[in-house]
């Protein structure tokens, strides 16, 4: 019989990450609609910026409920083991942005909510913090992530009063101020978006 030589070395062909792109569905279940972009810099290393942007008003004179709630933020990620892996029978290959993670994260953002007479508050909030996360791929074109964030907070709050049309919001002159706190300040569950391009390696997955 003739046999036809193999050779030694494959051209395998895998994606390298260079962007993610994220929603936190926990949020998006509440209608706070928002977004994040990733970027990894270096093997072990992210910078993250997240959007947080639900502006929503409805009712009488369109002023009688109110869900809105701008926040942007950014975070600084480490990650524990940022080795390429070929994850699942799938062969699902994931070169960044998996496994577990440590994050520091800052952010600020202006908010209102109302609701009829009984809820009508507005303020601005800052908050600074640690976090941590693991991120799993779950198809070839998409990741879950999993976070908690723990940090300090400080809350400025107004309390109005709105009109018998809800025309105009009349402030409280006595009930308002700032509130701080330190403890769980997000929770996240993201689907991702991993966002690569095509490179070619000699050899096989290390």
């Amino acid at each position: 019989p003739t046999f036809t030589p193999v050779e030694s070395t494959t051209e395998l062909h895998h994606r390298k990450t260079i962007m993610a792109l994220k929603t936190n569905l926990l949020y998006d279940a509440l209608t706070l609609l928002n977004y994040s972009v990733e970027v990894p810099i270096g093997k072990r290393y992210s910078a993250l910026l997240y959007h947080q942007f639900p502006w929503w008003r409805w009712g009488e004179a369109n002023n009688e409920y109110c869900i809105r709630f701008l926040s942007l933020g950014a975070e600084g990620r480490w990650w524990f083991k940022p080795q390429p892996r070929l994850s699942g029978e799938k062969g699902i290959w994931r070169d960044k942005l998996v496994g577990h993670f440590l994050g520091l994260y800052a952010e600020s953002g202006k908010w209102d909510f109302e609701f009829g007479r009984s809820i009508c508050h507005q303020g601005e909030h800052w908050s600074v913090g640690l976090s941590y996360g693991f991120s799993m791929p779950i198809g070839k074109r998409l990741n879950l992530e999993f976070s908690l964030s723990a940090g300090f907070a400080s809350i400025a709050y107004r309390k109005f009063a709105p009109s018998e049309d809800y025309e105009i919001l009349w402030r409280d002159p006595v009930k308002h101020g700032r509130w701080a706190y330190f403890g769980p300040t997000k929770a996240q569950v993201s689907l991702v978006i991993p966002i690569t391009v095509k490179t070619s390696k000699k050899g096989g997955f290390q």
